[in-house]
């Protein structure tokens, strides 16, 4: 074969005849190389603490939502699981303790290492939010589209009244702030195991809601509502997290809790869990290593 009939010699004859196309393919280069550079790799864990307060965050209250949040960068995933508020696990002193007691007692910091230590986790460090802080977010960003069935569209309106503006029924709703909040905390209808569910519905409904958000308005409501939550991060560290977060924006999100199915029971002073078999669980559903209990 002649090098003029060769496949390699035809397109780089072809390459040198249009300039334009020639530039797109080295700017299209650069591009993947760029992202390939930029995209950030590892995995964070960080637990998400929801007092029960509105207004000021330096009240000290119950952690009635305890979530930790696992961001895979490497693998463009986020899993959140929602501890159960009345699980009895040992404290880092351990004894043991209702689970959303130990902030108000001993601080995020107590919690932490409670959880590290009774479920074998690496935490990177804590985000205490409250019930305002709920409302500003979930209106900053536009709202979230949450899968409600009849009672829970019922219960809402029942309990904070019937907003025009966003109108609630069975199906696929468009939640505000305030209605975000009521959905969030509501276990009337169910149990506290129910709650840690549409807790996590809500906070996948939150990140999906990112999905058409560009960089500059995440920057924007971030900017607007930093004074909206407490974090052991530095103020460097969460516009660092932040911007790592913006390659996720819209992902689906992974949702378990804890205690799982069939491994608890309730006891006399709140749900008593059956500890290896619901930390060997949580391990493989966030894909960890084999827990060492």
């Amino acid at each position: 074969m002649s090098a003029s009939q060769h496949p390699l010699a035809r397109v780089r004859a072809f390459l040198s005849r249009h300039k334009a196309l020639r530039v797109a393919l080295i700017l299209a280069v650069l591009l993947i190389l760029l992202i390939l550079v930029l995209h950030p790799k590892g995995t964070k864990t960080f637990l998400v603490l929801g007092m029960d307060n509105y207004g000021s965050l330096d009240e000290t209250g119950r952690s009635d939502v305890m979530m930790l949040a696992q961001i895979d960068f490497t693998n463009s995933t986020i899993s959140t699981v929602t501890f159960a508020r009345d699980m009895i696990i040992k404290s880092a002193k351990g004894n043991d303790v209702k689970i959303n007691t130990i902030v108000r007692t001993s601080g995020e910091d107590a919690l932490v290492q409670a959880l590290e230590q009774d479920f074998d986790l690496q935490i990177d460090g804590w985000f205490r939010v409250n019930f305002t802080t709920v409302i500003e977010l979930v209106d900053a960003i536009g709202g979230a589209e949450v899968e409600l069935t009849s009672k829970e569209a019922s219960y809402i309106d029942r309990t904070i009244g019937a907003y025009p503006d966003s109108p609630l029924s069975e199906g696929l709703c468009h939640l505000n702030g305030a209605q975000a909040l009521c959905y969030a905390r509501c276990r009337a209808l169910d149990n506290d195991i129910g709650r840690g569910q549409r807790q996590n519905k809500l906070m996948a409904a939150m990140v999906q809601s990112t999905r058409h958000m560009t960089a500059a308005k995440l920057m924007n409501v971030f900017e607007s509502l930093k004074h909206a939550w407490r974090s052991s991060l530095s103020a460097g560290e969460q516009v660092k997290l932040l911007l790592d977060a913006l390659w996720l924006r819209g992902v689906q999100v992974n949702q378990i809790g804890v205690p799982f199915e069939g491994y608890w029971r309730y006891g006399s002073d709140g749900i008593v869990i059956q500890t290896e078999q619901n930390v060997r669980l949580l391990h493989e559903a966030l894909g960890l290593p084999e827990p060492a209990l």
